[in-house]
């Protein structure tokens, strides 16, 4: 065990180099257990023949992100922006929203820069329809996106966050959108990055919670680098102070009231940069989780009563496995071991790790060295990622998108790259392999990647991941072979509990074993996914009951449900629409 003054003297170093556009190194690295041989050897047969294609030119995606690079080195540059999959139009295609940078002083955006969205044509392409559907953005240098129905009126509204200031653009039904960001009073200020919508008092309405990161302008940009080389570089946040994340109360006429101070929220300073909402002790109410960067992750537990407790140190997620805080940027929750609770990852800088927090119950446990989960993430840099089950084996597994924060960080550290390849985890019973260069190419290209969504955008029975990297063209990583396992998905539809249900938590029985999953708000970093709930079933033709909790409290059961199959659940009616899968590709 490291002394204190070890520790002490690693911290300190670690802030020199970061200081000078470097990372420090970390501590002795752990070895990952070895998982037994036959274990390992039906995982990759099962997993054989899956690959994710990068379609993004064929989809007819032309966006390219501007992130404003610039000879200053403004620390906005290095975060890139986030994606979204969402049906804007109910057609029961997941559509796609692209976050754009903009202008930084000595560097205007080309004309027309602004954020992006695509209609989903149903034969495997998108068509651009930002200008039809009234959504100029031009000069909002924006960050992330939530989209939900926040007004009930069944239409799914998006809201983006950005440095300055956000937007909210209201669904109108008709394939327009109307910024009424001033009427809803949720313009915020600062920098705001990752948002999430959900309902914290449980009155059936969407609330907001937005994080928010440091305090920066550009009049007041650092000069940080090599001095003795000359090498200029990207200042660390330790250098700026960090800002208070906001909550907004849904009051039910299209506004919201700011409810940061009376809910608990203003009290306590971060650096904010990933955020997911879900119910991790199961009490029925929804918690917030934030991903800070150099400063400790915050877990903010819903009392029920409208205010909100923050226990990050006491539940053991704000810090490392030996107490130190990490560069968390993303952050989701989702089972992974099958125990029936929310469990924890945040992506981190190279030469620190990314993090699994397994839910013990009570408090949570840093497995992810035990897991297998740490090691392959150290010399790369971390963004979005995900619990997901691409090859429906019924398990979730994970997908991790990575790109350097110093765009000349090969001159500071000639082993280190700008563009990182992606990482992905095949969970093989509660441990993970990571697999990337088995399943295509697109995930074994570098890349500087920032945001990712999953959704399975194609309805063909798979996730798909659609990624956000920095200053070039997004991708739209198509999952091909993963509907080979058995599969349904549930598009819930709540009535006393809003209408996205986002907060619920749907237990299904399937083959003697019970499959956990939480519709979340929020998740991956700085982005917002599919809403349905995609259960990969393996070799199980049906699932024989699905418990659904609703966020209002009500419990729904459902018996006997055909894998193959899109369903929608209406609350307290069950199944209202079968919708079959779109047939397989050539």
């Amino acid at each position: 065990m490291l002394s204190s003054h070890s520790i002490c003297l690693r911290r300190i170093t670690t802030w020199i180099f970061l200081a000078l556009g470097s990372v420090a190194l970390g501590g002795a690295q752990q070895v990952e257990p070895k998982a037994p041989a036959n274990q390992k050897t039906a995982a990759a047969k099962a997993q054989a023949g899956i690959t994710f294609t990068n379609v993004a030119r064929e989809a007819g995606l032309r966006f390219r992100h501007f992130s404003g690079a610039s000879p200053e080195k403004y620390v906005l540059e290095t975060m890139g922006s986030g994606a979204a999959f969402l049906d804007f139009d109910n057609d029961g295609r997941l559509d796609i929203f692209l976050v754009n940078g903009s202008s930084v002083p000595g560097n205007p955006a080309p004309k027309g820069t602004g954020h992006a969205l695509y209609r989903n044509q149903g034969d495997g392409t998108f068509v651009d329809v930002t200008a039809k559907a009234g959504m100029a953005s031009e000069g909002h240098y924006g960050m992330g996106v939530a989209a939900a129905d926040y007004d009930g009126d069944g239409w799914t509204d998006i809201f983006v966050t950005g440095f300055g200031r956000n937007i909210l653009y209201r669904n109108l039904g008709n394939g327009t959108f109307e910024d009424v960001t001033a009427k809803a009073g949720v313009g915020g200020g600062g920098w705001s990055t990752s948002a999430a919508f959900l309902d914290y008092d449980r009155d059936g309405k969407l609330d907001l919670f937005v994080a928010r990161y440091v305090d920066f302008e550009f009049a007041r940009n650092r000069v940080c680098g090599d001095n003795i080389r000359r090498i200029r570089g990207y200042c660390h946040p330790d250098v700026y102070d960090g800002l208070t994340s906001l909550l907004y109360h849904n009051q039910g006429d299209g506004t919201f009231q700011d409810a940061s101070q009376e809910a608990g929220i203003a009290a306590h300073t971060g650096k904010g940069l990933g955020v997911v909402a879900a119910d991790f002790d199961l009490d029925g109410w929804v918690d917030l989780y934030v991903a800070n960067d150099s400063v400790r992750n915050f877990l903010f537990r819903n009392r029920g009563d409208g205010t909100l407790e923050e226990t990050g140190v006491r539940a053991g997620v704000a810090f490392d496995d030996g107490g130190r805080p990490q560069a968390g940027m993303g952050t989701a929750a989702g089972d992974y071991d099958g125990d029936g609770r929310a469990d924890l990852i945040v992506t981190n800088l190279d030469h620190e790790y990314n993090n699994l927090y397994r839910n013990l119950g009570a408090a949570f446990a840093d497995l992810s060295y035990q897991t297998g989960f740490a090691p392959a993430s150290i010399p790369l840099v971390g963004w979005g990622a995900e619990f997901f089950d691409f090859d429906n084996d019924s398990d979730l597994d994970v997908l991790v998108v990575n790109g350097h924060v110093i765009d000349n960080v090969a001159l500071l550290r000639p082993e280190a790259s700008y563009p990182q390849p992606k990482l992905l985890f095949e969970n093989t019973g509660g441990r993970f392999r990571e697999a990337a260069k088995e399943h295509g190419a697109a995930l074994s290209q570098p890349q500087v990647s920032r945001g990712a969504a999953f959704g399975d955008y194609d309805n063909d029975g798979d996730v798909d991941v659609l990624v956000l990297n920095l200053g070039g063209a997004p991708e739209l990583l198509r999952n091909d072979g993963g509907n080979r396992g058995h599969w349904l998905s549930l598009a819930l539809e709540g009535t006393k509990s809003p209408r996205d249900a986002i907060g619920a938590v749907v237990r299904a029985t399937v083959g003697g074993k019970t499959l956990t999953r939480f519709l979340t708000g929020g998740g991956s970093y700085l982005s917002a996914s599919d809403h349905r709930i995609h259960l990969g079933l393996g070799a199980a033709e049906s699932a024989e009951r699905i418990e659904i909790r609703w966020p209002s409290g009500a419990l729904e059961v459902l018996e006997n449900v055909p894998a193959g199959k899109f369903y929608q659940v209406r609350e307290g009616e069950g199944i209202v629409e079968r919708v079959d899968p779109v047939p397989p590709k050539l």
